[in-house]
């Protein structure tokens, strides 16, 4: 499979970039998508899918290694595995617990996340993964909406509304007496 990706890459460089990408995240990338796809040919797919996505991207990474590069392919995955289960299933939502992944990525200890990383994580999936792609990735409206294949106007109201559901979940923390 990784020849047909290699074919469509121009510079040396980026496929030597790509190479080290394929082999490094594949199987990662196949284990998030079967854990919400629950099928492995599917879940094939949606790899493919990402590869060729990340392949569109790859002038954006910079350190295969990083933490910022994981993150994002997990993104670019999750996003594609979803996009084929609602398709598959005629549903408009997943629920968080199938996704498995959360924002925090490798921390081991939920009681080491602060508040808000803690009402991060309390969010629906789809506002996660903009208010990632946005402020702690730093990419453009316009690059979030490329990558998750939504329109710029869908980021903002993304957005808008995360930030609104933040602040509630935040109000509730600092005065759960008030319920």
């Amino acid at each position: 499979m990784i020849t047909y990706f290699l074919m469509i890459i121009e510079t040396e460089e980026d496929k030597e970039k790509f190479e080290l990408l394929y082999e490094k995240y594949k199987k990662l990338m196949f284990y998030i998508a079967n854990q919400i796809l629950e099928d492995p040919y599917l879940a094939e797919d949606a790899v493919h899918h990402a590869f060729l996505k990340i392949i569109e991207n790859l002038d954006k990474i910079d350190d295969v290694q990083s933490h910022k590069t994981k993150s994002y392919i997990v993104t670019i995955v999750k996003n594609r595995a979803i996009n084929l289960y609602n398709h598959r299933r005629k549903h408009v939502v997943v629920p968080l617990e199938e996704v498995q992944y959360s924002l925090a990525g490798d921390l081991n200890a939920q009681e080491d996340l602060d508040d808000l990383t803690k009402a991060i994580i309390q969010l629906p999936v789809i506002y996660q993964e903009v208010l990632k792609l946005k402020y702690i990735q730093e990419f453009s409206n316009a690059e979030v909406a490329q990558m998750l294949d939504i329109s710029e106007a869908t980021v903002r109201k993304r957005l808008e509304r995360s930030k609104k559901k933040l602040e509630e979940i935040l109000e509730k923390e600092d005065h759960p007496d008030e319920l």
